[in-house]
């Protein structure tokens, strides 16, 4: 009898300690969750009053691709690019009222800096900071791999030859973020800026 009794003793230890076990590497793992969303809400948090315009402005941006009747609140994903206010409040009201899905690439950096809202439908993006990753600096990975090589001679023939003001059209097959292709036609315009250098706008229609 005792030494059933020492041998319930000793599971109950055993179960006793494994439980603790477990409950410290939950702790720490909370711990370690709540820390790293403390850390998370800090970067969201302006810090001064011109970062805190910075934020709001970056939220408005937001807010002009989604369309009329929407809020937005600042994450920092949403700064973490550098795409968001480049080209000022007066093209984002004017393209994010247009119909025609609107790409700006710059060409120094071949970096997109600006979509519209059409744009991002087109691709099936919710947001244009998911748009910038799918696009990742450059214009081939928005088009279907049987039009690539073609896409990039026209391109580059265009661009290394074109003034400003000059345009460009032409059809390919673009890839979207869900790996559907679509038949469109292009209508690209070269344009130097006195800020932001050369320019080239591209349009979307569906063919």
């Amino acid at each position: 009898m005792f030494k059933q009794l020492r041998k319930a003793n000793q599971n109950d230890y055993l179960l006793i300690t494994a439980t603790l076990i477990l409950l410290v590497v939950f702790n720490l793992s909370l711990l370690s969750y709540v820390q790293g969303q403390q850390k998370a809400a800090e970067r969201d948090q302006a810090k001064d009053y011109e970062e805190a315009l910075k934020f709001a402005d970056a939220a408005l941006y937001e807010v002009k691709i989604a369309g009329k009747n929407n809020f937005a609140s600042y994450k920092s994903s949403l700064t973490e690019k550098k795409h968001h206010n480049q080209l000022g409040l007066g093209l984002r009201a004017l393209a994010a009222g247009d119909p025609t899905p609107l790409l700006v690439m710059q060409m120094d950096t071949k970096e997109a800096i600006y979509v519209n809202k059409s744009l991002l439908e087109m691709f099936g993006c919710e947001l244009s900071s998911e748009f910038y990753d799918y696009y990742g600096q450059s214009l081939l990975n928005l088009i279907s791999p049987g039009d690539q090589a073609r896409v990039k001679e026209e391109f580059t023939d265009f661009v290394e030859s074109a003034v400003d003001e000059e345009r460009f059209r032409g059809d390919c097959q673009i890839l979207t973020a869900a790996a559907r292709t679509l038949r469109v036609f292009c209508d690209m315009k070269y344009s130097v800026n006195q800020r932001y250098g050369a320019l080239v706008y591209i349009s979307f229609v569906l063919n």
